[in-house]
């Protein structure tokens, strides 16, 4: 019944404030990342300077090192209550470096009256809270606090719980009052929280109907220094770059017109087709090759042959008349195809031309239909089929280009996933 009755108190006042949220520019420079500037993400939170419950300048660098869980308050809300849980958390955690950092709103419903003396005697009386009490601020509109604007720039509205009583409460009387309301990232009522990390990172926004256990365990996790909770704020942005990953190390072998093998190493090819690859190629002597010879074939390199893949990378068969017998490998006619198989390397595709997309001068993107593939028996489990943990194969690295061995089995695909339906 208790539940009930604050439930119905929230509604009430729900109902008679909502209008208190005007959706007003702030004003604020720290804002123009709402705008389409920005400042916000280029900000640190440790930049930023509010007032305490004296009304003296207090910056958050103070808190540096620390994880705060920031809200905004009232005395009067349905969700007041939470001022208990909120202590418990505090006198649980503080210790290890936790700090709540409360402030008072009275933007919805005007359920946090009286100055902040009023509120924090009314507080202390109630529910013995220990954590610091900031000065009343605004949270939306054209007075909002830039603290609030930062936050909500990096963590915008997420939703409410709709599979629970209250969550699908508020989202129907904010959406009566505005069908879009939850298309902005403005505060939606009071007791909003957010967890900041140690290094003054955004992690999680949380609305007032959100479970104090999922945000305990958060907390935790915050202060345990662990990554679980990453965010698009806590990544490093990099221009465009050649980064599909993981790439691949293939030994491409080609015939000249007079019978000579040659190999190339090439990264950025893969599977186009259930019986078909694509390979993009720049001229080399390879494609001159191509031009004879419509085959070739395909394998792939790994730890062991790792040196000789890199050579055939680099020197060109058209300047260097003994580059194959530099990298010691064995080579034979492919049974299929009119290519060379290099029998060092344990898997080869043989296969022939089908398509030369966007030739130019410069090269073009190859597609090539597989004929067969051969495997040396020694990498072949005992199901029959080749074993790629046996074969020690390698991929490129093109952030910090290096080569890197395969690793072990983690999983089975088309069904570990099932777990989770």
């Amino acid at each position: 019944m208790k539940e009930l009755m604050t439930i119905c108190l929230m509604a009430t006042m729900c109902v008679l404030g909502i209008s208190a949220q005007e959706k007003k520019s702030c004003g604020n420079d720290c804002c123009k990342e709402q705008s389409g500037g920005d400042c916000c993400k280029e900000k640190s939170i440790y930049d930023i300077k509010v007032k305490d419950d004296a009304g003296k300048d207090v910056s958050l660098a103070d808190y540096k090192g620390k994880v705060l869980l920031i809200v905004n308050t009232a005395t009067r809300c349905g969700f007041t209550p939470q001022y208990k849980e909120l202590e418990a958390l505090y006198e649980k955690y503080h210790s290890e470096g936790l700090e709540i950092l409360d402030f008072p709103c009275n933007q919805f419903g005007e359920q946090a009256p009286g100055t902040i003396q009023e509120i924090h005697q009314f507080c202390t009386a109630n529910f013995d809270i220990e954590f610091p009490q900031f000065d009343k601020i605004d949270v939306n509109g054209e007075n909002e606090s830039p603290l609030f604007t930062y936050l909500k720039a990096l963590k915008g509205f997420g939703g409410f719980d709709l599979n629970d009583q209250t969550g699908k409460m508020m989202d129907q009387m904010l959406r009566k009052r505005d069908a879009n309301y939850d298309k902005n990232p403005d505060i939606k009522w009071n007791f909003t929280k957010f967890l900041v990390s140690r290094d003054g990172r955004v992690m999680k926004r949380y609305e007032p109907t959100d479970k104090m256990a999922s945000i305990e365990a958060d907390i935790q996790s915050a202060l345990n220094n662990k990554s679980n909770i990453n965010t698009v704020e806590s990544m490093k942005s990099f221009k465009s770059n050649p980064w599909m990953l993981p790439q691949p190390v293939l030994i491409i072998g080609t015939y000249n017109k007079e019978g000579k093998p040659n190999a190339m190493n090439a990264a950025w090819g893969g599977q186009w087709d259930m019986h078909e690859i694509i390979i993009s190629l720049s001229s080399h002597a390879t494609t001159d090759n191509l031009k004879e010879n419509d085959a070739l074939t395909v394998s792939f390199a790994t730890a062991e042959t790792m040196v000789a893949a890199d050579y055939v990378g680099i020197v060109s068969g058209r300047n260097t008349p003994d580059k194959m017998a530099r990298t010691g490998w064995t080579i034979e006619k492919a049974p299929n195809v009119n290519a060379p198989v290099f029998t060092n390397l344990p898997l080869t595709l043989e296969c022939r031309v089908k398509e030369k997309m966007d030739e130019s001068e410069t090269g073009y993107y190859l597609v090539a239909e597989i004929v067969n593939i051969l495997c040396d028996e020694k990498y072949l489990a005992e199901d029959g089929n080749p074993d790629v943990e046996k074969m020690g194969i390698i991929t490129y690295d093109p952030i910090h280009h290096t080569y890197i061995q395969l690793g072990k089995t983690v999983g089975k695909a088309f069904s570990d996933g099932k777990q989770l339906k």
